[in-house]
């Protein structure tokens, strides 16, 4: 009987002691009228799995445990234009009107209470001028990357330490 219980009360401190991740779901509204998703180049649907899988790894780095964040994109336009009849992932970025923007709506729950809940449309005007080492420039979506990025440190990583 003793040694029962010893085992109940041990894994009891070590499911304890496990903390719990961060979450972080990820939804599209009708990705066929996004302003820009994809080209004839890049399937749209591979430019969302790699923004979602950057979205969550950006959750395990910058949210804290036990926190739930479900983010829905309703719009992307990727930074410049996608280069026509041109068999590579050439996209031409003029600076000016091109810049990466996401539309997006999210709500945060932390410890089952929601903690922030909003509608906004994320963009990087200064896209050309800021640079990342972390991110390589030939990654067809560097810009959204890093834009996404910046967006999730000011939202959500004001006291939480990088993991």
């Amino acid at each position: 009987m003793r040694i029962g219980r010893i085992f109940v009360s041990a894994a009891a401190i070590v499911s304890s002691a496990l903390p719990l991740h961060a979450a972080v779901t990820v939804s599209y509204g009708d990705p066929d009228r996004f302003t820009d998703a994809g080209d004839s180049n890049n399937d749209p649907r591979q430019i969302m799995l790699t923004l979602e899988r950057h979205l969550k790894e950006l959750g395990d780095r910058y949210l804290p445990p036990q926190s739930n964040l479900k983010i829905e994109v309703l719009d992307l336009d990727r930074a410049g234009r996608p280069r026509m009849n041109l068999p590579t992932e050439i996209r031409i970025v003029n600076g000016k009107v091109d810049m990466p923007c996401i539309e997006l709506s999210y709500t945060l729950e932390v410890d089952s209470k929601v903690a922030q809940s909003r509608r906004e449309r994320v963009c990087d005007p200064n896209f050309l001028r800021t640079m990342d080492p972390k991110y390589s420039e030939h990654d067809p979506l560097v810009y959204e990357k890093r834009m996404l990025e910046q967006w999730f440190r000011q939202r959500f990583a004001k006291a939480t330490p990088q993991r």
